[in-house]
């Protein structure tokens, strides 16, 4: 069995993809893609299982079918991540960015070192509002990269795994896409490239039906 991210291609046992895809998180972002529902909906599954058994993590499942604007969005983001306020929007002082910086405590007290947002059915954003889900994908990206690389020292790795289907994958395969480049900004340099040191994001492509193939 095998499965590829990208140009590289990762060989291993049947009963042990979890911790590769694992390691491939701890320095990229993950587009897992599959045209069998079912197949996605294992992935998750499985992956959701193992993350939650990792010491110091924390996975925040959100259900793509109810995300089509982004009052869908938020709505599910402030049931898992606790705040006092979250306004229906991107940026700004608590909007989507201000919460997705704030840190987590496990229920036994223990600092969360690592977040992951478990986004099934991606595509169907991607497919109702494709701009939004570009500025979704980009401030995850973002918030990231500038927690890992241009914070005060409080490691926080966030990352995400979008799971979906062919139109997710057609997307994540464009160069110029928010998993692969910043939004540009002008003659200036990009805004969470400033922020964070990054020239851009690191999102790795994942067949799903190859990874799960007997």
């Amino acid at each position: 069995m095998s499965i590829q991210f990208g140009s590289s291609r990762f060989v291993f046992a049947p009963i042990s993809w979890e911790p590769e895809v694992l390691a491939k998180l701890e320095t990229h972002h993950i587009v897992g893609w599959s045209a069998n529902a079912t197949q996605r909906t294992q992935f998750g599954a499985r992956m959701k299982q193992f993350l939650d058994a990792q010491a110091g993590c924390e996975v925040l499942v959100l259900h793509g079918r109810g995300i089509l604007d982004l009052e869908g969005f938020c709505g599910q983001l402030e049931r898992l991540i606790p705040t006092e306020r979250l306004a229906r929007s991107v940026d700004g002082a608590h909007g989507v960015a201000s919460i997705l910086r704030s840190s987590s405590e496990s229920v036994h007290g223990a600092s969360v070192r690592q977040r992951f947002f478990l986004w099934h059915d991606a595509d169907v954003l991607l497919r109702s509002d494709p701009v939004l889900f570009e500025s979704l994908v980009e401030v995850i990206a973002g918030v990231s990269a500038e927690l890992e690389f241009g914070g005060d020292g409080n490691l926080l790795l966030q990352r995400g795994l979008y799971l979906g289907g062919r139109s997710l994958a057609d997307y994540a395969r464009n160069p110029e896409s928010r998993f692969h480049s910043w939004e540009p900004d002008g003659p200036g340099v990009p805004f969470w490239s400033l922020v964070s040191g990054e020239d851009r994001p690191c999102t790795a492509l994942c067949s799903i039906d190859t990874l799960l193939r007997d």
